[in-house]
């Protein structure tokens, strides 16, 4: 009787570990945003972009391994929400019936010290002669800024009064047309100020440079589906807990690790 409870127990402690370990399907853009995400399209490149690996590093802080789905931007948040994916960046839920949570304290507020700072850095021509302290805020009040299209970035502009052309989806088409002077601004949200800095250096030489003083601070956090978050509730907390611990200066360590790649 005892052999049979034992081998009951071990049955039990092995399917509980088969289905902890399943791979959990993480979401990301479809477009390239370098240093983040490396390549365009569905499939994810050999060396994929320093989120992604900070990813694949959280992920498998919670034991499993991890797979990766590409999608366009605008549908990440949706298959977020659907179970398409298990685990998306985003930014904060609008209310506490949304699909797809994230980390929070005791008291049940978002915990952004298990988040991702994220900072909106403004880049403009050089012969513009712009100091490096002028306010964005003020400054694209009355000049065009441009925005990656679909983003909660560009959203958050149009909706704060700023001139903002969002119809490009790619910086590097952003680049250009503040080059052509077809916009006088381009933001997008870095985790590192200079991130992009070798990026211009490469392809604009001294044509551009970069504001010292952000659009915009924010947050962004691994979101977790809400069903699989309450089915796997320890295994999530665990990479939320990762990403707050070692987070930052991984991201950090990796930027600087892309940004010395040929």
């Amino acid at each position: 009787m005892k052999f049979w409870a034992s081998l009951l127990l071990l049955l039990s402690a092995g399917a509980h570990a088969a289905e902890a370990c399943q791979p959990v399907r993480v979401g990301y853009s479809d477009r390239e945003r370098l240093p983040y995400y490396v390549g365009n399209g569905p499939a994810v490149p050999t060396r994929p972009g320093a989120l992604v690996e900070l990813f694949r590093d959280a992920v498998r802080s919670g034991g499993c391994p991890v797979v990766f789905v590409r999608l366009p931007v605008a549908r990440v948040r949706m298959a977020l929400a659907s179970g398409q994916i298990d685990i998306a960046p985003t930014y904060t839920p609008g209310d506490s019936r949304a699909d797809y949570v994230v980390a929070t304290t005791a008291a049940g507020a978002v915990d952004t010290r298990r988040a991702l700072r994220s900072m909106a850095i403004v880049f403009v021509r050089s012969d513009d002669k712009l100091a490096p302290g002028t306010d964005p805020q003020r400054y694209f009040k009355t000049h065009v800024l441009a925005a990656n299209q679909g983003t909660m970035l560009a959203s958050q502009l149009k909706t704060a009064g700023l001139q903002v052309d969002d119809g490009s989806v790619s910086s590097e088409s952003n680049f250009d047309k503040l080059r052509l002077k077809r916009v006088d601004g381009f933001t997008v949200a870095l985790m590192t100020p200079s991130a992009l800095d070798p990026y211009l250096n490469e392809h604009h030489g001294k044509q551009l440079t970069r504001l010292d003083k952000p659009l915009s601070v924010s947050y962004v956090w691994l979101g977790a589906n809400r069903d699989y978050y309450q089915r796997n509730r320890e295994q999530v907390e665990a990479i939320w807990n990762w990403l707050g611990a070692h987070g930052a200066p991984q991201l950090d360590t990796l930027t600087r690790k892309y940004a010395a790649a040929p």
